[in-house]
């Protein structure tokens, strides 16, 4: 049940988010989250319970993000890792927890387990495990877009008194990364010198990045389709394949390719090209966290659950699309685009 008493600022210094999943992409779609707790508490400070090690640079730029306790990728084979991170966890209190997705089975778990005097999720329609939620909101409600989804949560639960239901179109806080002003020069740097020039061009850089997970992901030869079309079309596009986290192209000879496994440095020299074209994957976010312009293409997933949301960026189903069709879409859409400085 949804509770009304309300939650001065000044009462809240401690809040801990639970979200153990390693998938770097769902580590960016918490960036609204940490926005919106920054806003509202802003003299707290913001645990993160996460999986793997994306979230350390993800949330470097944000101050109130305090202590990230990260489980294992794979926890089944660590058990006493573990069982680290549980005794760590119990160890703290906490004013508020929040558990930010509608189903999370670990979430939830965890929502049980910590101490903390206000517990914040969504009602599964189970007793046993709503039974723990001080604050239960109806997933129904929800938007359909997954960083949206947990800014709501919270301002639901925690609306004043007598206050009206929460726009659902309303929690617009968009994925940021928060890359400085010097690593974004430094992309520009990097980008220029992945192209084999000295200094920035004017020409317009088009990424490619030519790897998803499962089904989400276009085959080579499609790709390669695409990498024709373009040149076909715009012969003065500059092309350059990212490499995906295992550095091997899929598009091999055919584009000049640029591996970077720093994250932030990855996100800042996506941020210097003209547009870069993704399928749906945790990079994609990264590049709308980043300030990208944004080509996303799904096959399978949701446009409304995942698309970028930044300025410029726009979302294409295109499962059926033959590459002479995205090609044209991609021209389009430079031709709005507004090059980086």
């Amino acid at each position: 049940m949804l509770t009304t008493e309300p939650t001065e600022p000044a009462a809240v210094r401690r809040i801990i988010v639970l979200r153990p999943n390693h998938r770097i992409g769902n580590t960016l779609l918490l960036t609204p989250l940490m926005q919106e707790l920054e806003a509202r508490f802003p003299e707290a400070e913001v645990a993160l319970v996460t999986a793997g090690g994306a979230a350390r640079p993800v949330f470097s730029g944000y101050p109130r993000v305090a202590t990230l306790y990260s489980f294992p990728g794979k926890s089944y084979r660590h058990p006493y890792r573990v069982l680290c991170r549980l005794v760590e966890l119990r160890r703290a209190s906490y004013d508020i927890a929040i558990d930010p997705t509608t189903r999370s089975r670990a979430g939830r778990f965890l929502l049980q387990y910590v101490r903390a005097r206000r517990r914040i999720g969504f009602a599964w329609g189970v007793p046993g495990q709503d039974r723990v939620v001080t604050d239960a909101v109806d997933p129904a409600c929800a938007p359909a877009h997954h960083a949206e989804i947990p800014v709501f949560l919270v301002r639901t639960a925690l609306r004043p008194r007598g206050a009206p239901a929460v726009d659902t179109g309303a929690a617009n806080l968009p994925l940021d990364i928060r890359l400085s002003a010097a690593e974004r020069q430094t992309g520009v740097r990097e980008l220029a010198v992945a192209l084999d020039h000295a200094e920035p061009r004017s020409q317009p850089v088009v990424g490619l990045y030519a790897h998803a997970t499962g089904d989400k992901c276009f085959p080579p030869e499609w790709w390669h389709g695409l990498v024709d079309a373009l040149r076909a079309r715009a012969p003065s596009l500059q092309l350059i394949e990212f490499l995906p986290e295992d550095g091997h192209s899929r598009l091999g000879d055919q584009v000049r390719g640029t591996y970077t496994p720093d994250l932030r440095m990855l996100a800042a020299k996506i941020a210097a090209t003209s547009l870069f074209v993704i399928a749906d994957g945790g990079i994609l976010h990264l590049a709308d966290a980043a300030g990208a312009k944004v080509l996303a293409l799904f096959r399978t997933t949701a446009p409304s659950q995942y698309a970028p949301r930044g300025p410029g960026c726009q979302a294409l189903s295109a499962a059926d699309q033959v590459p002479e069709a995205v090609a044209a879409r991609i021209c389009e859409q430079l031709a709005h685009t507004q090059l980086p400085a």
